[in-house]
């Protein structure tokens, strides 16, 4: 099964390697935090539209391409997570250096309260 979805800046992308050791963070959490060796790496986005390239880069799947593959991925859940009484959580971490940059980011964007 899958063991989580990280999320990463697009700098980084191609320092996450199977077999290299990735400090994972909970977006929001500073204690929850789990360094991971991936036996597999799997990136989850592709390139779909570029306007520096002029426009659309690879063409649309068939709907029937689209079922296969919606199928495919939901055999590839857990089944604590699919389950539809209780279900378990579904865990997305982001690496350390995407986890700075968002508490950067609210720190500069949250207006600063003035009591008088």
């Amino acid at each position: 099964w899958p063991l989580l979805d990280l999320l990463v800046r697009q700098e980084e992308k191609d320092d996450i390697k199977a077999g290299k050791r990735i400090l994972c963070r909970h977006p929001f959490i500073e204690q929850k935090r789990v360094a991971v060796v991936a036996k597999k790496v799997v990136e989850l986005h592709t390139l779909v539209f570029d306007g520096d390239a002029g426009g659309v880069v690879i063409g649309e799947p068939t709907l029937e391409e689209t079922k296969q593959y919606v199928a495919e991925q939901i055999k590839c859940m857990r089944p604590d997570i699919m389950r539809e009484m209780n279900p378990g959580q579904y865990k997305v971490s982001v690496s350390d250096q995407l986890f700075h940059f968002l508490h950067k980011l609210w720190q500069v964007e949250t207006p600063v309260l003035e009591l008088r």
